[in-house]
C-alpha cells in the first residue's frame, strides 16, 4: 500500500503536496502543445484528462480536491462552454449566408418572373433605412479634380440596411445630372436621375467606381481615374402620410410622396468643405424621389439620353400598373428603384426637414439622429465597407478638399 501510493504521489500529487516535497508541477500550455507538435485540441483533450486524475486521487486520499485543482477544472469547463458557443456563433452565421443566398434568388426569381412581392404596394411611413454614400469622378485624362468643372459623374449610393434587401450587401447606384444635388435653399429645382446599376456583392462596387482604361480609334488608350468618396451617413426613405389621402377625390398616387432623407455622419462637421457645399450635401437633407414611366419618351434627361428602349427599365406588370397613365410617380414602393435603367426626378424639399416628414417628422427626425450617431465611423471604415483603399480611391474629399 505504501510502496503503491509513493508511486501515485510522485505522478499524481497536486500542487499543494509538490510544494511540500520541494516539487512543482506545471501544466502544459496550448502554445507549448502546439509547439511539441500536439494541435490545441488536442492539448485540451490531455489537460482534461490531467485535471479528472488529479481530482480523482486528491478525492482518494484527502476526501476533496484542492482548491486550486478544483479552479482548474472551472476553467476547463469555462472555457468548453465558450467553445460551444463559438461554434453556434459559427452554425448561426453559417444559417444566416445560407438564407441570406436564398433569399437572393428567389428575390430574383420574383423579378424575373414579374411576381408581385409583399413589399411592392405604396404605402406611408419610413419604407427603408441604411447606409448612403456621395461619390464623384473626375474627367477622362484629368487625376484631380479642383472643382465641379473637373468632375464627369456625381453618383449617390444607396445601401439598404432594413427591408428585404437587409442582409448581404444589395447597392443601388444612382447618377445624378448636373452633376450635384438640387441647391438646398431652392424652392423647386429639378434635377434628373438615372438608377445606373444594381447588385447585391461588394466587390462589384470596386468596378463600378474604380479606375480603367479603354480605347479610342483616334485618341488611342484613354484612362478613367476612380471615383471619389465626398460623404457619407444614414438615410430613410420615408413617405409622410398626407391629410387628405382619405379623400376619395383626391390622387391616390401622388399621396405617397417619397424623401430620401440623409445624415452626414463622415465627414464630421468640422471637414465639411468646399467639396461638399460646390456639390449641394448638406449636413443633414433631403430630396423628394419620382420615378418616370420607362414606357415614356425621355425629354432632356441627359443620363437617359441614347438609352434604347430595352435598356431602361423593365418593370413587371404589377409596377407598370402603378402608373396608371402618369408621367410620373413617387419612389414608392421603393422596389421601383431596383431596376437598372429607371429615370428620376430628384427635386428639392424646401421646408424644415421634420416638416417634410410629416405629423411625425420630429420623432422621425430624432430616430434618423439616433441611427446617424450609432454609425459614424472613421474614414478608413468608410472606405473599407466599399471594398476600397486609400491607395486608389483618395480620401481627401472626405476632408472636405478636392482631389
Amino acid at each position: 500500500m505504501v510502496s503503491t501510493r509513493s508511486k501515485a504521489t510522485n505522478h499524481h500529487s497536486s500542487p499543494a503536496q509538490g510544494a511540500e516535497t520541494g516539487e512543482k508541477r506545471s501544466q502544459p500550455s496550448p502554445s507549448s502543445s502546439t509547439k511539441n507538435g500536439r494541435s490545441p485540441k488536442k492539448a485540451k483533450q490531455e489537460n482534461e484528462q490531467d485535471v479528472a486524475e488529479k481530482k480523482e486521487f486528491e478525492v482518494s486520499v484527502q476526501g476533496e480536491p484542492t482548491t486550486e485543482t478544483q479552479e482548474e477544472e472551472n476553467n476547463l469547463g469555462e472555457e468548453g462552454v465558450k467553445d460551444e458557443i463559438a461554434a453556434e456563433d459559427a452554425k448561426a452565421k453559417d444559417e444566416d449566408r445560407v438564407e441570406s443566398r436564398e433569399d437572393e434568388v428567389k428575390r430574383e426569381e420574383k423579378k424575373e418572373s414579374g411576381e408581385k412581392d409583399d413589399d411592392d404596394e405604396p404605402r406611408h411611413g419610413t419604407l427603408e433605412s441604411g447606409h448612403i454614400y456621395f461619390l464623384y469622378r473626375p474627367k477622362v485624362e484629368t487625376d484631380e479634380a479642383e472643382s465641379l468643372d473637373d468632375i464627369s459623374k456625381f453618383h449617390i449610393l444607396l445601401i439598404p440596411q432594413s427591408g428585404k434587401h437587409s442582409k448581404g450587401h444589395y447597392h443601388r447606384i444612382i447618377e445624378v445630372g448636373k452633376k450635384k444635388l438640387p441647391d438646398p435653399g431652392a424652392k423647386h429645382q429639378v434635377i434628373w436621375g438615372l438608377v445606373g446599376g444594381v447588385g447585391e456583392d461588394k466587390s462589384t462596387l470596386k468596378e463600378s467606381f474604380g479606375a480603367y482604361t479603354y480605347e479610342t480609334k483616334t485618341r488611342g488608350t484613354r484612362h478613367q481615374a476612380a471615383a471619389r468618396p465626398a460623404a457619407r451617413g444614414h438615410y430613410i426613405l420615408h413617405s409622410p402620410r398626407d391629410e387628405l389621402a382619405d379623400s376619395p377625390d383626391h390622387n391616390r398616387q401622388r399621396d405617397y410622396k417619397t424623401l430620401l432623407a440623409y445624415e452626414i455622419t463622415t465627414p464630421t462637421q468640422e471637414d465639411f468643405g468646399q467639396v461638399q457645399k460646390e456639390l449641394g450635401i448638406e449636413e443633414k437633407g433631403a430630396v423628394v424621389l419620382q420615378v418616370k414611366d420607362p414606357n415614356v419618351e425621355s425629354r432632356g434627361n441627359p443620363r437617359a439620353a441614347g438609352i434604347p428602349r430595352e435598356k431602361r427599365a423593365q418593370y413587371p406588370q404589377h409596377l407598370l400598373d402603378i402608373f396608371r397613365n402618369r408621367r410620373f410617380i413617387p419612389s414608392n414602393p421603393v422596389s421601383l428603384l431596383d431596376y437598372q435603367g429607371a429615370e428620376l426626378l430628384i427635386i428639392t424639399s424646401p421646408h424644415e426637414l421634420h416638416e417634410s416628414l410629416g405629423k411625425q417628422g420630429e420623432k422621425v427626425e430624432d430616430d434618423l439622429d439616433h441611427d446617424s450617431a450609432v454609425e459614424k465611423v472613421s474614414m478608413d471604415d468608410a472606405l473599407k465597407e466599399l471594398g476600397m483603399s486609400k491607395s486608389e480611391f483618395p480620401e481627401d474629399a472626405l476632408e472636405g478638399n478636392w482631389a
